[in-house]
């Protein structure tokens, strides 16, 4: 189904008119992290009091994490600090008193982190995920459950059923439906996803080359595995609680949610599972935004519900978030979800109240047909002008007639896995040593670039020759590695160069991306990112707070740019390397000129750069 259509409007009237607009028509979600839920029926009162009167209809409070409850649970174990008061039952009593709904949040495969295994891993620590390795804690520091085991969603599912039968929720919020990150550690190998699929297929999982057909039948099992437990909680608390609606926090690309993580959240729509979707399109960038959020309706179309999060914890200033919001209006998405009450500062709380939700608006997913009809009555001719109320309208009733149209069950689409021809080796480099260091400034005319090694970035991610030239330098002395590129460029005025914060997502710009292994065993990696403004991300595998302290610089000339950075080995923890010593590594260029993105990679990983196993080797000379 194509994507929701603005019908007898310009671009331009919507925009200006959402500006300043208050939809009567809308899903205005918060997700209400534990930290920030009040431990007393006054702080609830509070709460519910405030959000209400800032428009907000929909709470998420999150009372199922790392394993524990905050409510009384005769399933799972429950946190100390919840361990006199229930938090839920004043919830629920506050937000139905003004008219709003509650939609408890509940973790589902992640279990604990590397601090805490989590009640259930405690209480049953075979029932964990493992990696290729038979690692329990994931890049990002967590712990998840095996999806193949039959006493894990057991477990799970007796949980949300206890949660539908004793208390009058109005939705249940599933998040985490879904393996660990596929890059650049998979998941899950432990006995029983291995022994399972063997079964099936013939082949133990820790097997089969990445670069295989039986790669897309492990990724369809794994993915199988997520769909099916959403279908069954559907099947389970529909049942038990007419008229509950089900929502899922979810990857915010649909590719990669599929190819990274097997949630294949676009069939979950298409089946009916789920009655709306709050995909997480955190970023600072309100360009990367729309983006995502484009994606997303284009992907889903009128199947579902769509109210995209919006990351409070990535924006200093409220006008952000506000942005974001008309952004999602404008691009036809049912509301918004706010992440989360820990970030949802008060000037936020006033502006909502002033601004976008000065009125209240009705839960998408409560308003019948009929009354839709009323908005649009006389509206036969296709083309004319519609209001915003009645483009909602037209919106909501094309849902409507998917979910009350007969569409029986609705097979996934194959995943975008590409099984290359020919697999390209993985490169080598050697670094030489030198002793004049190179001065920061962008321009690669120092005597120590002369002394460098000199790789090209020859192909594309996923193998085709790269579509221009970029050549790096690399060196090293005593305590430091010295990286240069220099990038043709023929289309030099249309650098696109937005992000300048620190951590911001540099990579959505022309830029360099490094990713570095000290190790040299491909078990643990640094990715440092910069783009043509200098402006800097850096991460320890999937872990943005680490940061470290390297330096870049950046010339633009006639034809192409050039950066230098300087990375320290003091900052990635790793001691300077010895002559004969190997880390293994890739670098990568992001060019964004052409309007579409291309990759251009030293060492091919046909997929993600974080393809640990693609990586290259880089000796120490």
């Amino acid at each position: 189904m194509a994507a929701r259509e603005t019908i007898g409007a310009t671009p331009e009237s919507f925009q200006n008119l959402y500006a300043s607009y208050s939809r009567r028509i809308e899903g205005r979600a918060i997700w209400m992290d534990a930290a920030a839920i009040p431990k007393d029926g006054r702080g609830i009162a509070d709460i519910v009091r405030s959000y209400s009167r800032a428009g907000i209809n929909i709470l998420m409070p999150e009372v199922f994490r790392n394993g524990y409850t905050i409510y009384p649970s005769s399933v799972a174990a429950r946190l100390p600090a919840f361990a006199s008061f229930d938090p839920l039952e004043a919830l629920i009593h506050e937000a139905h008193k003004r008219g709003m709904e509650v939609h408890p949040w509940v973790w589902v495969f992640r279990a604990g982190h590397s601090g805490d295994a989590g009640g259930i891993l405690t209480a049953h620590p075979g029932w964990a995920a493992v990696g290729r390795n038979g690692e329990q804690i994931s890049p990002g520091g967590g712990r998840w459950l095996c999806p193949s085991m039959p006493e894990t969603r057991d477990f799970l599912r007796r949980l949300y059923t206890e949660l539908a039968t004793r208390y009058d929720i109005d939705g249940l919020h599933l998040d985490y439906v879904r393996f660990e990150n596929e890059s650049p550690v998979p998941y899950c190998y432990n006995d029983s996803c291995r022994s399972r699929f063997e079964e099936e297929y013939g082949i133990d999982p820790l097997d089969i080359d990445p670069f295989s057909p039986k790669r897309l039948s492990w990724n369809l099992w794994r993915e199988r595995l997520a769909n099916s437990f959403v279908q069954q909680v559907a099947l389970d608390l529909r049942r038990v609680r007419p008229g509950i609606r089900i929502s899922a926090a979810v990857a915010s690309e649909p590719v990669t949610a599929r190819t990274s993580y097997m949630q294949n959240w676009p069939n979950w729509a298409a089946n009916k599972w789920v009655d709306f979707l709050c995909p997480m399109t955190y970023t600072r960038s309100e360009d990367r935004f729309r983006e995502l959020v484009e994606g997303q309706i284009s992907k889903v179309g009128f199947r579902t519900l769509l109210l995209p999060g919006v990351g409070l914890h990535l924006q200093n200033d409220p006008t952000d978030a506000l942005d974001q919001i008309d952004a999602a209006r404008f691009l036809g998405a049912s509301g918004e979800t706010l992440f989360a009450s820990s970030y949802l500062k008060p000037i936020l709380v006033d502006a909502l109240r002033a601004g976008p939700y000065s009125r209240r608006a009705r839960l998408p997913f409560r308003v019948t047909g009929k009354e839709l009809s009323r908005k649009i009555k006389g509206r036969t001719k296709v083309g004319a002008p519609l209001t915003l109320d009645e483009r909602d309208a037209f919106n909501l009733l094309g849902y409507l007639s998917y979910r009350d149209a007969d569409t029986g069950y609705v097979a996934p689409d194959p995943p975008a896995i590409s099984i290359p021809d020919i697999i390209l080796p993985l490169p080598e480099v050697r670094v030489p040593r030198i002793s004049a260091v190179p001065v920061m400034d962008g321009v690669l005319n120092d005597p120590a670039w002369q002394m460098a090694a000199v790789v090209a970035l020859q192909y594309t991610e996923m193998g085709a020759p790269a579509p221009v030239r970029t050549e790096v330098r690399l060196a090293y002395d005593d305590t430091t590695l010295y990286f240069a590129i220099t990038a043709e460029e023929p289309e030099i005025g249309a650098l696109k160069a937005k992000e300048t914060k620190r951590d911001g997502p540099v990579f959505y710009d022309d830029s360099v991306e490094l990713f570095l292994d000290p190790t040299g065993k491909r078990g643990v990696y640094f990715q440092l990112a910069a783009n043509t403004l200098g402006a800097r991300f850096d991460q320890k595998m999937l872990t943005p707070a680490w940061n470290a302290e390297w330096q870049v610089a950046v010339h633009r000339d006639t034809g192409s740019w050039t950066m230098e950075m300087s990375v320290p080995f003091a900052s990635l923890g790793a001691p300077p390397p010895k002559a004969g010593d190997t880390w293994t590594a890739n670098f990568a260029r992001n060019r964004w000129v052409t309007g579409k993105a291309e990759y251009i990679v030293w060492s091919v990983p046909y997929g993600s750069y974080n393809r640990m196993y693609r990586f290259g080797s880089m000796g120490f000379d």
